[in-house]
């Protein structure tokens, strides 16, 4: 009897360790798409010449995306064009079977 017990007892530590498994590599896949898009919308912003229709389009497509965006312009040249731009992206770190949800954040810079 006490040998059934204690397969049973293994097997459930061993879901619950699968299960926690589980969780991390989705967070961490998470993590990597926040970054991957972050990516992007710095490119989008470059390419865009720092447009603010662009910049307002790409906020928008991030709130849809569950990100937060935040654009910020830093440095200008002579004639009052944006030349730098902060660009800040907010998104949780779920591990939803520990309960555990974190804010991070991407800043990087568009040039």
């Amino acid at each position: 009897m006490g040998q059934v017990i204690k397969t049973y007892l293994g097997l459930f530590f061993l879901l619950v360790t699968g299960m926690v498994g589980i969780g991390v590599v989705s967070a961490g896949i998470q993590s990597a798409n926040a970054r991957s898009y972050h990516a992007d919308v710095i490119s989008e912003i470059q390419c865009s010449n720092f447009n603010e229709t662009v910049t307002e389009a790409c906020r928008q497509q991030a709130q849809k995306e569950g990100y937060r965006l935040q654009v910020k312009t830093m440095a200008y040249d002579k004639r009052g064009h944006t030349k730098l731009a902060e660009v800040i992206l907010d998104y949780q770190y779920a591990i939803p079977i520990l309960n555990l949800v974190t804010d991070h954040q991407v800043r990087g810079f568009a040039k």
